[in-house]
């Protein structure tokens, strides 16, 4: 045996121990099952057990074989059942590397350098080789173990935490990843929270029909992040059939935020959708799903205590008349056509004309003047969002 492999087989025991040290250390998740004398000898074995099977394989050239892949495996397994994050166990197969290749640096000397070349080149190897069937392992007792809600739940937050376990975590669950997505907010005002198994299956039911991370992140918030072709600054028209499908799972009424931005940017990105949502109308059925350039006026207004005042003022003359709420919202979201809006209206175009002139009388703005456009839809907007109610 080389002096390099030689002084790494007498450190087996102590660099197992300092490896154990440093997940307690880094994981609470380590640190808690340390704390039972059992569980840490467990682990410790699997440490030396590694580190002296590594050097014995290297002196002869061999692979990992079958039977060690699958120990492996079912180390990993066992931490599945023992309720270790899928975030932590990613975090531990870097760490392991980390530190094995830290040792290997420790006692290599300058005339070790074939040894310390084929050393590294196997472990290179081999260990992608054991790194992968222990995430075999570990996710194949998740899927006996948590529902799909729940896995959903998790590959939602480590893709918002940039982690990089989020792919093995995605591909077994035949999610495809992206570069860019629409991150899409859906808030149910006053919806109590749920039973865990209500939950999970109405999120099931959505993810059979589109394939795509979602989450609930509040008792009355979901998630859903869906894939966008390119940047953009406004949500794909794609995402209103999933919105849709969410919201009739759900049957109730909802507030609606999307926005686009970056994998690398998730975080920001749904902050944006959720601020949207915020403000958004409240929608039985959902007939658009509103980005940052739908209700930029009205992100800005909450944001002056003054002129979100004044316009509620507005807003309160318009809400005494009968029908002049719904008669705008359905005026502004016809493009002003006065024959398309009162057909959605059922009433004669007269009629309409009526109401635009009541408007009118009561608030002081022209429904179709410019600053009428600026101000009234603004007011109805907020009314729609329920912010004064």
């Amino acid at each position: 045996m080389s002096g390099l492999l030689e002084e790494l087989m007498k450190r087996a025991d102590a660099n197992a121990r300092a490896e154990l040290e440093v997940y307690e250390s880094e994981l609470p998740e380590y640190r808690i099952r340390a704390e039972n004398p059992r569980g840490r000898a467990e682990m410790l074995d699997y440490a030396v057990w590694f580190r002296r099977h590594t050097v014995e394989l290297v002196r002869e050239s061999r692979p990992l074989s079958d039977e060690d892949l699958a120990y492996i495996g079912d180390i990993g397994r066992k931490r599945a059942e023992e309720g270790l994050s899928t975030g932590a166990a990613q975090h531990v197969l870097a760490l392991h590397a980390t530190l094995m290749l830290r040792e290997i640096n420790e006692v290599a000397a300058g005339d070790d350098l074939a040894e310390l070349l084929r050393l590294t080149a196997w472990f290179g190897e081999q260990g992608a080789r054991g790194s992968g069937r222990y995430l075999d392992g570990y996710l194949a007792a998740q899927r006996l173990r948590l529902s799909v809600g729940k896995r959903l739940h998790d590959l939602v937050e480590l893709l918002l935490a940039g982690d990089l376990s989020a792919a093995s975590l995605a591909h077994d669950l035949g999610v495809c990843l992206h570069d860019h997505y629409v991150a899409v907010v859906l808030r149910f005002p006053g919806r109590p929270p749920g039973r865990d198994d209500d939950t999970d299956e109405l999120v099931e039911s959505v993810f059979k029909m589109h394939a795509v991370p979602i989450a609930w992140r509040r008792p009355d918030e979901l998630l859903a992040l869906l894939p966008a072709c390119a940047p953009r600054e406004t949500p794909s028209d794609d995402a209103l059939p999933v919105v849709r499908d969410i919201a009739d799972a759900v049957a109730g009424p909802c507030r609606v935020g999307a926005a686009t931005g970056p994998a690398a940017r998730l975080p920001e990105t749904v902050s944006m959708a959720r601020r949207v949502a915020e403000v958004a109308p409240v929608q039985r059925i959902p007939r658009v799903v509103p980005g940052i350039g739908d209700v930029f006026v009205e992100l800005g207004v909450v944001r002056v205590p003054e002129v979100d005042q004044w316009l509620r003022d507005v807003a309160r003359r318009l809400a005494n008349g009968p029908d002049l709420v719904t008669t705008l919202d359905v005026y502004y979201r016809s493009d002003m056509n006065r024959l398309r809006a009162a057909v959605a209206l059922h009433v004669h175009p007269r009629t309409l004309d009526y109401r635009l002139r009541r408007v009118r009388e009561v608030t002081g703005f022209d429904p179709g003047s410019t600053k009428g456009i600026r101000v009234l839809t603004a007011a109805v907007a907020r009314l729609l969002a329920g912010a004064w109610a």
